[in-house]
């Protein structure tokens, strides 16, 4: 995956703003993924493609990080808007596109999500496409390697 000087200038401003030093040098070290961004028309319209996984097709595409990402916001915004309103911290396992931290951090209740990730090579996409800067300097984003936990981290 090639990214423009843009996109390198992004991921280089999410990293420095990134607290977790170890995940840190771990997304600075990667240069390729096995995963394929797949941009839509709309802004919001962001997936990634596992090209490790064989598609078996019967309409369900098990390579894609989401079947349908705009809806699958939404349903995610009025699921956590609805019943998690007022909650200061949120924790999730997984980073997928970020754009429901995005969307949920405009929240002030929220005063910080906890997002645990297997696989890192979906963050180090995501930060050479969406700036994240400002929830991570502020910790008000904390993204978390489970493959590599630090004491600090907990």
């Amino acid at each position: 995956m090639t990214f423009t000087p843009t996109q390198k200038e992004l991921f280089n401003k999410n990293i420095e703003a990134l607290n977790n030093i170890l995940l840190k040098e771990s997304l600075k070290e990667i240069k390729s993924s096995k995963f394929e961004l797949i941009l839509g028309k709309d802004n919001l319209d962001i997936n990634l493609k596992d090209t490790s996984i064989k598609n078996n097709g019967g309409g369900y595409n098990e390579n894609l990080l989401y079947q349908d990402p705009i809806k699958e916001l939404q349903t995610m915004l009025n699921t956590y808007n609805d019943k998690y309103l007022l909650y200061p911290i949120l924790y999730f396992y997984g980073f997928g596109n970020g754009i429901l931290f995005k969307a949920l951090l405009q929240n002030k209740n929220h005063q910080h999500i906890v997002v645990f990730e297997k696989d890192i090579e979906i963050i180090w996409i995501m930060f050479h496409i969406l700036d994240f800067s400002s929830e991570l300097q502020s910790a008000r984003l904390m993204v978390l390697n489970t493959n590599k936990p630090e004491i600090q981290d907990y």
